[in-house]
């Protein structure tokens, strides 16, 4: 009797840590032994019998899961920026000439400055901070437009003409020819961050910012987004992609 009590102050010590599984086989053992030397109607062992059944049933109990903490809303989409992951080329850069023409991913808009945080691909993943008009997209899967058979590309390169316009540089697929086109020339992907220009109906919106949102084939014209709830249709040659 004096192990089995020796046991059950244990026991009492490991339940007070919240350890109920290393506390039940030494309960079950002081159990035991009052059992064997006391007998079952004893006091002690009723006592101690009704704790192992206490400490199984917490044992066998199945756990609560954590509480899982409370997740921030997802950001609100942008329509009048590059979301975050655009892939996107550095150009014209005066001060650091040499990153012109690397490959990188936005990671953020810093709003204070202006300016987009770029994380440059390769082993130096190199975090930049570069003006909006030094960044184009590199758009994949853009097509040109009324080419038969179709012709898709990614966009990886851009100029400016003596006339003022740009051209842009469509690397197509398969031959990886480069195709110099203008904007309206070419289907832009979902997503593209463009600028809307040349509109006569509605003078007000060139110059603004949009993203496209799809395109109706029907009509040949961009579906484009300049807020959550405004959209409106633009002919190819009312776009341009935003750089």
């Amino acid at each position: 009797p004096e192990l089995a009590t020796s046991l059950k102050n244990l026991v009492g010590l490991l339940v007070r840590q919240k350890n109920c599984q290393q506390a039940l086989p030494l309960l079950e053992r002081a159990a035991a032994i009052f059992q064997k030397t006391l007998g079952p109607d004893h006091e002690h062992t009723k006592a101690t019998t009704a704790g192992v059944q206490h400490l199984q049933r917490l044992t066998s109990a199945p756990q609560a899961p954590p509480t899982a903490l409370p997740q921030p809303p997802p950001a609100p989409p942008f329509f009048d920026r590059l979301q975050p992951g655009t892939r996107v080329i550095v150009q014209r850069l005066r001060a650091k000439q040499e990153l012109n023409g690397q490959a990188g991913r936005v990671e953020k808009f810093l709003d204070d400055k202006g300016r987009y945080n770029v994380r440059l691909e390769g082993e130096n993943a190199k975090l930049i901070s570069v003006h909006p008009h030094n960044l184009l997209q590199m758009l994949d899967n853009a097509k040109l437009l009324n080419h038969d058979p179709p012709i898709a590309g990614t966009i990886v390169d851009s100029r400016d003409e003596d006339d003022g316009t740009f051209q842009f540089a469509l690397r197509t697929q398969g031959t990886q020819e480069m195709v110099w086109v203008t904007c309206d020339k070419l289907r832009l992907p979902n997503g593209t961050l463009v600028r809307i220009t040349g509109l006569r109906t509605k003078p007000a919106l060139n110059g603004s910012s949009a993203t496209i949102d799809s395109w109706d084939d029907a009509a040949g014209r961009y579906v484009v987004a300049r807020s959550a709830t405004e959209k409106i249709k633009l002919r190819p040659v009312n776009v341009t992609i935003m750089q």
